[in-house]
Formats: structure tokens, C-alpha cells, sequence
């Protein structure tokens, strides 16, 4: 039977996870980006890694290479500064089929990642790297072609897709930073007024800050000396916090949530990752959502052929059915966290509160809590 041929458009985490997943299927895969893998490597960006993908990534044969390379962390402390309440999250508030875990999360750097990804796909003759912008054409001879080019992917307007974007008003600063006084291996997120604050840590005292704010204040930060700026990191910390050190480049990214509203026909254009779907950042769950849609693909093109332009209508049915609930359930989560903690609102106190007390209060709450950040709604698809 003559082996599928595909074709992937854009090399970033979702693009070459895709591409090894293909692979492993024994498809024909050409993955096209204009940078060069040398390039790809050249990103000072840092990601959350949840137990849903630790699962996808040992599917596919990759978690062993990656796990020397990444830190993980054992607590989570989650934080309100408006209304000055807090709660741990520890290992012993995972749910029960994660109880064999010590860790709750993992952090990995971009050049990490991206190196391991593209090593992996060198032991697969069936892949074709190609450093170019490839040339699209409704006559393709590729059985599927997945776009994953990001949430500014042009091709949305090229196959005539809808795109749903609405901006938080919102830039996020990311870069590194030196600290003391925070507990090793544990992760941070504050809530302010003028968005959440996440620290992510890379080692004992090295974290990566994601710092959500409005536009006026990220664009003054990014514009002040470093002293100034770090002044301003040490008024959004705890008081016990100190700020020795910014390592590296300061980055900023505007905030938005993109939806790409997919087409049911006969066409072999399928977008995947960013270019269908952008969250805000609070909680970590881009790339692990994005990673959702590969393992997604992956189930069905494992278990079924695609031999006629019905098989591949029931396809694209499929996936994006199946995605439906986990990504709106992201959008929703992650929108309300905005739109009830991010902010000033005195209303809003009681909710809150509440929320802070139970919390704090019921290991039931945060089991719960827990397993959707770390599990997704797709856990057990994922699992089989």
C-alpha cells in the first residue's frame, strides 16, 4: 500500500513533535520552515510541561532523551496579592493515578527542546527538512498538509478561514532571573491587578519570569535600565523575595486569544497548535494543549486509512471534534482566572475569597484543581 505524504508547515515545538510523530508512523514527512535548524535553536523562551505531555512525549519515544535536560518542580504556590492569600499545591495533591510522581510539573528551555526534537527526527529516513517557504497549490501531491506556523499563520486567509482574535490589552516581558529566598524546586504564580506573574524554575536560584501586564507599564519596563527594572520585579514579589540578577535578553509578546474556526470539506489544509489556538499564558497550557492536538492526530492516522476524500472529511471531523472540549474548557479557565483575579475589582472580593479559603482548606479542592492543570480533559484519550 503506498505509504501517506505529508506535509508540515513551521518548525517550532508543535511543528517538529508533529513531524516525529508522523514519522513514527512510518509516513513520508516534509517539514518546511525558513529558518534553519541552527536557527530554531536561537530562542530565549521557556515552557511548562504537564503530565498530559509527559505521556505524549514518552509515546513517542522522546521523554528519555529530554528528562536529563529539564528541571522539575515539586510545589506550586499560588498567590493573591490584592487580597494577600495564598495556597500551596505539593505532590501529595495530585490525583491518585499520578501518586507514583514526586513532581508536578517540568520547565525546559526552547534551544533544549528544539535540539532534542530535531535529533530525534534524524534517525527517521522518512523525513525531509526543507529550509524554504514552501508554495502552496490546491493540486498538491501531498495526502495532508498541516499548517503550524503560528497564531499570525497567513494561510488562514489563503483557505479562507475565520479567525475569532480579541487582544487582553496586555504584553507579557519574559526573561531570567536570579533569586533568593524562594523554596527549591517550586513554582510561583501571583495574581495583581494588572495581570499574573509566573516564576518558573530553571535551576536551585535561576528562574524564568512571565510577567503579564498592561501595555503602558510592559512597554516602560522594557524600555528602563535593568536597575529600574528590577526594582519594579522586587515590588511585585514577596516581601522575603530578592532580586540579584537578570540573566540574558528581556523578550515581550503581546497577549490575545485566537481561535481558528475550521472548515468541514473535502481540502487537505489542517491547522494545528497556535495557528488554530492562542490562550493567555496564566497556567501554562499553550504548548501542552498544542501538544494535545499532535497526540490527537497521531490516535486516529494510528488506527485508520486514509484512501478517499470521505476517509479524509471524517478525519478532519474527528480531530476537531475531539479537541473541541479540551480547548474551549482552556479558554474558559483561563479567561475567567483573568477576568475574576486579574484585576482591582471590589466585587469581585467575595469570589475570591472563596476561592482562597477552599483551597486552602480542602485537599479535595486542590486534587481537583490539580489534575485539570497538570492532566487536561484529555488525559485518558491520551493514555490509550
Amino acid at each position: 500500500m503506498k505509504k501517506l505524504k505529508v506535509r508540515i508547515i513551521g518548525a517550532g515545538p508543535t511543528g517538529l513533535l508533529l513531524a516525529n510523530s508522523l514519522a513514527k508512523l512510518n509516513i513520508n514527512v516534509h517539514i518546511y520552515d525558513l529558518l534553519s535548524k541552527d536557527q530554531l535553536l536561537v530562542k530565549d523562551k521557556t515552557y511548562a510541561i504537564t503530565h498530559s505531555s509527559k505521556l505524549i512525549l514518552e509515546k513517542f519515544d522522546i521523554w528519555n532523551q529530554l528528562e536529563p535536560h529539564i528541571y522539575s518542580f515539586k510545589s506550586l504556590l499560588i498567590s493573591d496579592s490584592f487580597i494577600r492569600k495564598s495556597s500551596l499545591f505539593s505532590s501529595n495533591d495530585l490525583p491518585s493515578d499520578l501518586s507514583y510522581s514526586d513532581d508536578i510539573g517540568w520547565v525546559v528551555k526552547h534551544s533544549v527542546l528544539t535540539e532534542t526534537l530535531i535529533k530525534k527526527l534524524s534517525n527517521y529516513e522518512n523525513v525531509n527538512f526543507i529550509n524554504k517557504n514552501p508554495v502552496l497549490s490546491f493540486k498538491s501531491d501531498f495526502d495532508f498538509e498541516f499548517f503550524a506556523d503560528g497564531a499570525n499563520s497567513g494561510y488562514k486567509k489563503s483557505f479562507g478561514l475565520f479567525n475569532f482574535k480579541s487582544s487582553y490589552e496586555q504584553c507579557c516581558l519574559t526573561f531570567k532571573v536570579l533569586l533568593r529566598g524562594t523554596r527549591v524546586k517550586r513554582a510561583y504564580e501571583i495574581f495583581r491587578d494588572e495581570g499574573p506573574l509566573a516564576l518558573l524554575p530553571l535551576s536551585n536560584n535561576l528562574y524564568q519570569v512571565i510577567w503579564t501586564s498592561n501595555k503602558i507599564y510592559a512597554k516602560k519596563r522594557m524600555n528602563s535600565s535593568e536597575c529600574l527594572l528590577l526594582d519594579n520585579l522586587s515590588a511585585s514579589l514577596p516581601k522575603d523575595f530578592k532580586v540579584d540578577q537578570i540573566i540574558g535578553d528581556i523578550k515581550s509578546f503581546p497577549v490575545a486569544l485566537s481561535l481558528t474556526v475550521p472548515i468541514f470539506n473535502f481540502k487537505k489544509h489542517i491547522f494545528v497548535g497556535d495557528s488554530l489556538h492562542t490562550f493567555h499564558p496564566v497556567g501554562g497550557q499553550g504548548l501542552n494543549s498544542c501538544w494535545r492536538d499532535v497526540d490527537c492526530i497521531y490516535n486516529y492516522l494510528n488506527r485508520n486509512i486514509i484512501k478517499s476524500k470521505k476517509s479524509i472529511l471524517f478525519f478532519k471531523f474527528y480531530f476537531y471534534w475531539n479537541r473541541f472540549i479540551d480547548i474551549f474548557s482552556v479558554v474558559f479557565t483561563t479567561h475567567s482566572l483573568i477576568t475574576i483575579f486579574a484585576n482591582n475589582n471590589i466585587f469581585l472580593i467575595p469570589i475570591r475569597l472563596i476561592s482562597f479559603f477552599f483551597l486552602r482548606k480542602s485537599k479535595f479542592v486542590r486534587k481537583m484543581v490539580l489534575s485539570y492543570m497538570t492532566k487536561s480533559l484529555s488525559f485518558n484519550s491520551i493514555k490509550h
